[in-house]
């Protein structure tokens, strides 16, 4: 009878595996270190960027740049909280290391101050020793390490599917006027696939299933739960993330690691969302019961002048003037035009680009400029491209001969030929027109006043 030779390889890469586990605790720290910084420096850079080209684009980038931004925010700012919580904890664990081998014996009982014997034998019987908490503080940080890793693998997965959903069917929506309505039909559609589907396979697989065995030997419900499951795998890329989710799930307490995946994943998405609001908003204050947005429309506002620059002017096409104050004969006004807000009306006014006899003049009947009541002719606009604005509109000068010296008024409306009954080209128009008053300090200087 030939003897089996011993089993070596499992055991030889059991001991493999637990020497390059005693390297990975650097190799934490490391990456911990070094990716808290770039995760809470991304989303201000990434908002600088499509700040820069925010009044360039068209309706799907638009969808594309504002959902990416938000959800990559949102997952920057999550990672960045579980990284430092993660560093904390192995920094810790690393400190829990030095004193176990500085003093092996543990809390010497009796020497401790202050503690009566009810107090020293409430604590011998309730704290953990050294090893006890070196344990447990590294499974803490190499299991949120895990986390982290399987959470941005899921968000990026699903958030690209969102994206191309929703740019598809805002894309789609907007040849039929309804942008936000097809956009709501995307998410609807991508929320039943993703969260009804699951939820109809745990129903049929882990309730069913186990409480009729006899469904197991039907091909039908094989088959139909087998289905099922494929289109769930499209949420997110089970081979990268199932084996993580598993084990954690499996080796801790289930439920509460489920409800907990779901809440951090809700938390990234609010996160993003509100610093996606905090970026695009003067504040986030509810503070200003006095002067809300509303009481501040016709007063003085910084993006309309161009000598009060700020990050916020980037994403607002609102027509601007040089600066506040004023002593020459005319002010320069400048109307942006944004294909985004503007190509609808303009359609609507010229049929198309191509189809305008002078698409510069259609551009003109977008606008309707007054100073003091006084209608300014905009047949005196002209093309214009301020590289400094990263803009393209028209120019023109406003008059201010005949005007006293004071406080006046820049009146400049958007789409004027929209009547107030006529309804929304697209469902992403929030008003049918937009009225603009620009305050200037007029103090005309010597010269005007000799003329």
């Amino acid at each position: 009878m030939e003897e089996k030779e011993p089993e070596t390889h499992p055991r030889a890469e059991s001991a493999a595996i637990e020497r390059l586990r005693d390297r990975t605790d650097e190799l934490e720290l490391i990456i911990s270190s070094l990716t808290i910084l770039a995760l809470f420096s991304l989303p201000g850079w990434l908002f600088d960027k499509l700040a820069d080209i925010y009044t360039h684009l068209s309706t799907g980038l638009a969808i594309a740049g504002n959902l990416g931004t938000t959800l990559l925010a949102g997952t920057c700012y999550g990672l960045a909280a579980c990284f430092v919580v993660h560093l904390m904890a192995r920094a810790y664990w690393v400190g829990l290391i030095g004193l176990r081998t500085v003093f092996p014996e543990g809390i010497n009982w009796s020497k401790t101050p202050g503690l009566g014997p009810l107090s020293r034998q409430y604590y011998r019987d309730t704290l953990p020793d050294l090893d006890t908490v070196i344990q447990n503080t590294d499974r803490l940080a190499s299991s949120l390490f895990a986390v982290i890793s399987m959470l941005t693998l899921s968000v990026l997965w699903f958030g690209t599917i969102l994206v191309v959903i929703l740019v598809v069917s805002g894309t789609v929506g907007a040849r039929f006027g309804l942008t936000n309505a097809g956009m709501g039909i995307g998410a609807l559609v991508l929320l039943v696939v993703f969260l009804g589907v699951p939820l109809l396979v745990y129903l049929l697989d882990a309730q069913l299933a186990s409480r009729v065995p006899r469904l197991r030997d039907s091909r039908l419900f094989v088959g139909l739960v087998r289905f099922l499951r494929r289109i769930a795998g499209l949420a997110y890329p089970q081979r990268l993330v199932l084996p993580v989710q598993l084990t954690l799930q499996s080796n801790t307490r289930p439920v509460a690691f489920f409800v907990g995946l779901i809440l951090s994943i809700i938390v990234i998405v609010v996160i993003g969302n509100t610093r996606a609001a905090a970026w695009t908003s003067f504040t986030l204050s509810g503070e200003f019961d006095y002067l809300d947005a509303a009481e501040v429309q016709e007063g003085l506002r910084s993006t309309y002048y161009e000598d009060m620059p700020s990050p916020l002017d980037r994403l607002r096409g609102w027509p601007r003037v040089d600066s506040f104050n004023q002593s020459g004969s005319f002010v320069r006004l400048f109307l942006p035009y944004q294909p985004l807000r503007d190509n609808l009306v303009l359609d609507q006014l010229c049929g198309s680009a191509e189809e305008a006899t002078d698409p510069v003049d259609c551009l003109r009947q977008l606008w309707i400029v007054s100073i003091d009541g006084t209608s300014v002719p905009m047949a005196s606009f002209v093309p214009a491209e301020r590289a400094d604005l990263g803009m393209r509109g028209l120019i023109g000068l406003v008059p201010l001969g005949g005007l006293e010296p004071g406080l006046r008024q820049i009146e400049v409306v958007w789409n004027p030929n929209a009547a107030e009954e006529s309804a929304p080209l697209d469902d992403r128009y929030a008003e049918l027109n937009r009225r603009y008053v620009i305050p200037i300090a007029f103090s005309p200087n010597f010269e005007m006043l000799l003329e």
